[in-house]
């Protein structure tokens, strides 16, 4: 379907398609990297500030909780990452007028509320040992640049990809439209006898 829209249009989407890869692309992988140290970097902050809860713990305790932390950390960034790449690949891959209905939810996805969420499993396992939660609180606390990817490049890529898929979308269903106008049966008058 995506043939029959005008070169130019295609062109358009080709091209924000790519940019949308490439910004996507930059935050998955600051996801991978930069996210786990930085949450284990708070959860070592939370527990630090009660240190006579750490002390009951004993060492061998304290490491192996430290490392099922870590674990759950982990696991949900690694869902989030998942999440991110199907999305992507949606993007990419899928017809304009396939995913148009989908874009609320994606641009919800794509941003820090959702990214800030996978501290949710580690701060039920801090609190079942007595430890405050941990919040991330801004994007800015893994880069600026992850900052300036999720706040200003990713939604403008993201903005100009709706606009250039509802207008494409609206092209295809007017094509069909009309296509299926066209093979209509005509109905033909009867010559009327007059007699």
């Amino acid at each position: 379907m995506m043939a029959s829209l005008d070169p130019g249009l295609l062109r358009d989407l080709t091209e924000v398609r790519a940019d949308l890869a490439r910004h996507g692309i930059v935050i998955v992988r600051t996801v991978e990297t930069e996210l786990e140290p930085a949450i284990m970097a708070l959860v070592k902050s939370s527990m630090a500030s009660s240190p006579k809860k750490m002390s009951r713990m004993g060492e061998s305790a304290l490491d192996s909780f430290v490392e099922r932390l870590r674990k759950s950390s982990e696991k949900d960034i690694e869902q989030l990452r998942d999440l991110y790449v199907r999305l992507l690949a949606k993007l990419g891959s899928e017809p304009v007028e396939e995913i148009i209905d989908e874009l609320d939810g994606i641009e919800q996805l794509f941003r820090w509320e959702r990214i800030a969420k996978t501290v949710e499993q580690v701060n039920e396992k801090l609190a079942e040992k007595g430890f405050g939660p941990i919040e991330l609180a801004e994007p800015e606390i893994l880069s600026e640049g992850f900052q300036m990817e999720l706040e200003q490049k990713w939604p403008a890529s993201f903005d100009r990809f709706r606009t250039l898929a509802k207008e494409g979308a609206a092209r295809l269903a007017r094509k069909q439209a009309e296509g299926e106008e066209r093979l209509r049966p005509q109905k033909t008058k009867k010559p009327s006898v007059k007699g």
